[in-house]
């Protein structure tokens, strides 16, 4: 199972690496806005799913009461994380950003934000069962990909150089694989805590989908969002039954 657990970090950390080289492709290029949007509600369509799988599954061995305990906890830290670190979304829309180290702060702030709750989840799938494992790492390397670009983006846009830029979405990679790593470590040698941390992870991701992709994904037009979104369930919903979970 460890095995997995390694391909499993490896395929996120790739994921997000591969989604960090369009900065190369569309090098001079705008994403419009219908496309981002379309992107973002697919996405958040995948993770949805999965973080029901994971919340289904802890409440099967564990009960309603902790399974629901360690949802809202899940949500209650990333709230707290995101609240105490410079996020990126956040001040972007009120303040110009032409330090450099203040880019870099916010940028970690942001892959903190998102990399390590996922690296969590991943590990916490993976302690779970090989297959549920590798559903968590299918969904969340789907979002992962189009996240790198995400990440990079931003960057090239205010003004950093397209190879820096490209270096922080791989390093967005690396700290979400390192995450899960030790995540794993974590869970293995407490296996109680394994059940738990399913609901925690899945509360988390959850955060995520409803404060950071949908409102962005709202932007575009409703009918679409609707659409993508109900597209990365059906998706996420294909790769469980593949992966016969």
């Amino acid at each position: 199972m460890f095995v997995d657990l390694l391909l499993g970090a490896l395929t996120v950390f790739l994921a997000t690496s591969l989604g960090s080289l369009g900065i190369f492709i569309f090098r001079g290029r705008e994403i419009g806005k219908a496309d981002y949007s379309n992107i973002i509600s697919f996405c958040a369509g995948v993770m949805a799913f999965s973080a029901a799988e994971m919340f289904v599954e802890s409440r099967k061995h564990t009960g309603d009461m902790v399974a629901v305990i360690g949802f809202l906890v899940g949500v209650i830290v990333l709230f707290a994380v995101e609240r105490s670190l410079p996020h990126l979304h956040f001040v972007l829309r009120r303040t110009k950003m032409s330090d450099s180290k203040k880019k870099a702060a916010l940028i970690a702030g942001t892959i903190t934000i998102h990399n390590i709750p996922e690296g969590l989840a991943v590990a916490s799938a993976f302690a779970h069962s090989t297959p549920l494992g590798w559903l968590v790492t299918s969904s969340i390397a789907v979002q992962d990909a189009p996240e790198g670009m995400m990440v990079t983006a931003p960057l090239a846009c205010y003004g950093m150089n397209v190879q820096s830029s490209f270096k922080y979405g791989v390093f967005s990679g690396i700290v979400e694989g390192v995450s899960a790593l030790f995540a794993y470590a974590l869970l293995s040698s407490v296996v109680v805590i394994i059940p738990p941390a399913l609901s925690f992870s899945a509360g988390a991701m959850l955060y995520v989908v409803l404060v950071e992709l949908l409102p962005d994904a709202f932007k575009g037009k409703p009918w679409a969002v609707a659409l993508f979104f109900v597209g990365g369930i059906i998706v996420a919903f294909g790769i469980a039954s593949f992966l016969r979970f």
